[in-house]
């Protein structure tokens, strides 16, 4: 008998101590030929149909990241990790899909990785490129702005001019598990407001977020920093043009509405003003639609650390933008979200200052002479 049970606690032992390497579920085959011998051999086309970028500029994210960010890709622990290269390419292919194309599973299926490595790659990836951020969205400076400004002033007739300001909402796939009526917007998604300025190059000068979809422009406008500190943001005389939901005031620039917008003169002004100002919504086109994951965001908001990491995806595709435009690289297409133009921003409930008018009224002359001088101005 003491035999027979010494060998089963032998057994049970054994069993115990290795019973980790017992699986209790059932393997998922995967295959990384794909991604190692398929992707890179594309033709540029195809390339960017996943990536949503050019080879070169691919290459050009990887060297950046192998050399301010071997922190996170190269942990001091030395566990082994996949490389940049693949970690990129997973995030990318997540920024640039949406709906079904976006989902983890199918991605770590196409990847040859599992689900967790797909999450954690994107991670490491957002954490490295938000370090790039104050260096490519950044505020023109007074030389860029001059530049900007002579440009809009010889091309629409807008003096000191230097760019365009106009917000977007970035919507939910999931309704928010905590407080979902602070996201509901007027398109009835749930979704967070976001204030996009930009100057005449298409690049992205400010982001500013942290509002949900529920929140007006004029909301998050007030909150934006060149609009409480104009003095650190614009030289005198120097504005942005915003469409008619924004804040009217000396350095944003609205256009006419209500029964005047009717008058000849202020039709015409109000004609000049959408063509010079449409460059803030062929930014966020271009930026939806080379990111295109913008359009729905397939991921969970449970918890303030939720919110953030959707703050930071936002920011790291306007700074990836900002990148694509520095070194040349079109956007393979541009998406106009069809809510939008059906749904223009509503009219501000907010009065128009005193002096935001008189600054628009000293504006406008100027920009009817330009039109009656190149045969713009239709009588």
């Amino acid at each position: 008998m003491l035999l027979v049970a010494a060998r089963t606690h032998q057994r049970l032992t054994h069993l115990l101590a290795t019973r980790y390497m017992l699986s209790r579920r059932n393997r998922i085959p995967k295959s990384g030929d794909w991604r190692d011998r398929v992707l890179h051999a594309l033709p540029p086309l195809y390339f960017r149909a996943h990536l949503r970028i050019e080879a070169s500029t691919f290459e050009y994210l990887v060297s950046r990241l192998d050399l301010t960010a071997s922190d996170i890709f190269y942990p001091p622990s030395g566990r082994p990790q996949l490389s940049v290269r693949i970690q990129l390419a997973i995030a990318l292919f997540r920024f640039g899909h949406y709906g079904n194309a976006a989902s983890v599973i199918v991605v770590a299926q196409r990847f040859g990785v599992s689900p967790g490595t797909v999450v954690n790659a994107t991670k490491r990836v957002l954490s490295a490129i938000l370090r790039w951020e104050a260096d490519e969205v950044r505020w023109p400076t007074a030389a860029e702005r001059q530049a900007h400004a002579r440009q809009s002033e010889e091309r629409y007739g807008f003096r000191g001019c230097i760019g365009a300001v106009d917000g977007t909402t970035i919507p939910f796939a999931y309704a928010p598990s905590v407080d979902p009526w602070c996201f509901f917007d007027r398109h009835k998604r749930y979704s967070v407001n976001v204030l996009i300025s930009c100057d005449w190059d298409l690049r992205i000068t400010s982001v500013v977020q942290g509002f949900t979809g529920a929140v007006p422009d004029t909301v998050v406008q007030a909150a934006a920093p060149w609009h409480i500190y104009p003095e650190r943001y614009f030289s005198p005389g120097q504005y942005l043009l915003g469409d008619k939901g924004m804040l009217g005031s000396v350095r944003v620039l609205l256009p006419h509405k209500g029964p005047a917008a009717y008058i000849r003169a202020i039709r015409n002004y109000n004609y000049q003003h959408a063509r010079r100002r449409i460059s803030a919504e062929k930014v966020i086109g271009v930026l939806k639609g080379r990111f295109a994951s913008l359009k729905e965001l397939r991921a969970p908001v449970a918890s303030d650390a939720d919110f953030t990491r959707l703050m930071e995806w936002v920011a790291v595709c306007a700074t990836l933008h900002n990148v694509c435009i520095r070194l040349g690289d079109t956007s393979p297409e541009v998406a106009v979200d069809a809510a939008d133009v059906a749904n223009a921003a509503p009219g501000s409930a907010v009065p128009l200052p005193a002096a935001a008018s008189a600054a628009r009224s000293r504006v406008q002359p100027q920009v009817l002479q330009y039109m009656i001088a190149h045969g713009r101005y239709h009588w």
